[in-house]
């Protein structure tokens, strides 16, 4: 993937290029190679094979809230007489922004917090619940970006029990193709970082079948 990126000169002539792209990198729209257009799909129907989603306002900020719920639990012979059960959930809120500076930033984590925060259900079995910001913007504010790598919340549950909440919050600049995210969100930053590369390398090949 790098060595694509190296060969099209450099990630800032991707990016300039995908500029260009009708629906390249959008959370809604995916880019038609053959006719130079864009059509519904995006991140959001990649999101959709692991996430329930419920889609945001065309003028809101907000694009959509992908919920994801999993459950492991071991029992013996019958599933009556289940030994241990933990349940996952991730509540996951995707952004759109022409601009991330620090006002912007302060509102997605207030909406993604007040948002989030309900729908956390601890009792026995839970193990945690992330509720987590992902927000593409054309640009971010340096002074943002570094309050973002700050951002912390989390919340025990019983001295952990009852399992534990967690805020995080990644940005993609897509000026720069720069991920940032906080301390809690490093792990789905990387997995964010391959998806992006992802996209791109699926790009490389389709224009060169053209």
């Amino acid at each position: 993937v790098f060595f694509g990126i190296s060969k099209a000169g450099g990630w800032d002539a991707v990016m300039y290029n995908a500029k260009s792209l009708a629906g390249y990198l959008s959370m809604t729209q995916a880019h038609n190679m053959a006719d130079n257009t864009s059509s519904p799909y995006s991140l959001l129907t990649i999101f959709s094979t692991h996430y329930d989603i419920e889609r945001g306002s065309d003028d809101s900020a907000l694009k959509a809230c992908c919920a994801f719920h999993s459950r492991d639990s071991q029992y013996v012979l019958s599933k009556k007489a289940e030994l241990w059960a933990a349940e996952h959930h991730e509540y996951l809120y995707l952004y759109s922004l022409s601009e991330l500076d620090e006002t912007a930033l302060e509102d997605v984590c207030r909406q993604t917090l007040e948002l989030g925060t309900p729908l956390v259900k601890p009792h026995a079995q839970h193990m945690y619940t992330y509720l987590t910001a992902l927000v593409l913007c054309d640009q971010a504010d340096k002074q943002a970006l570094g309050a973002l790598i700050k951002k912390k919340h989390r919340r025990e549950f019983k001295l952990s029990l009852h399992g534990w909440m967690e805020f995080r919050i990644a940005a993609v600049d897509l000026s720069t193709g720069e991920i940032t995210t906080n301390r809690a969100g490093k792990a789905f930053g990387k997995d964010l970082k391959r998806l992006v590369e992802r996209i791109i390398a699926n790009y490389k090949g389709e224009e060169k079948t053209q």
